[in-house]
């Protein structure tokens, strides 16, 4: 074995290049939706054993509110992680991507929630509001996620 091969930091630079691929897809196809619909639906991402990255989606709950129907956005995320848990033997990574408020800051953000098979769960926050020239994105930031599918 050469003096600077570690199996262990390989295998955590694969899971970090996997956490990566999913919280940067995530991002993007929230940040995308937002610029050309204003809007965008909770959504789950998963990377197969193979490497393949793709969406997961569920239907939207609706309840009846008069006579508009309205998204049930909380009840989304417990269906993609319940998707996702049923799917896990499939996948080595996978992503929940939601929209959620930061009352401190009094902005809307997307919130990516990623899990490896290995157990390393990790959160990406990114700010955003509508300016008059368009959509303005903050700059993201991690934090530690907990182990939901996976666990």
């Amino acid at each position: 074995m050469e003096p600077n091969s570690n199996p262990q930091s390989e295998t955590d630079l694969l899971v970090q290049d996997d956490l990566n691929k999913l919280i940067g897809t995530a991002l993007g196809v929230a940040g995308d939706q937002l610029e050309e619909h204003g809007a965008f639906l909770p959504v789950g991402l998963v990377l197969t054993h193979e490497g393949d990255l793709s969406l997961v989606a569920v239907s939207p709950i609706t309840t009846e509110g008069g006579e508009e129907e309205e998204l049930d956005a909380d009840q989304m995320v417990a269906d993609l992680f319940e998707a996702l848990s049923q799917q896990k033997e499939a996948n080595r990574a996978a992503a929940v991507v939601c929209d959620i408020h930061l009352p401190d800051d009094a902005t809307d953000a997307i919130h990516v929630m990623a899990e490896h098979s290995t157990g390393v769960s990790v959160s990406a926050v990114r700010p955003y509001r509508q300016a008059p020239t368009g959509w303005e994105f903050g700059n993201p930031f991690l934090e530690a996620g907990e182990v939901t599918i996976w666990a």
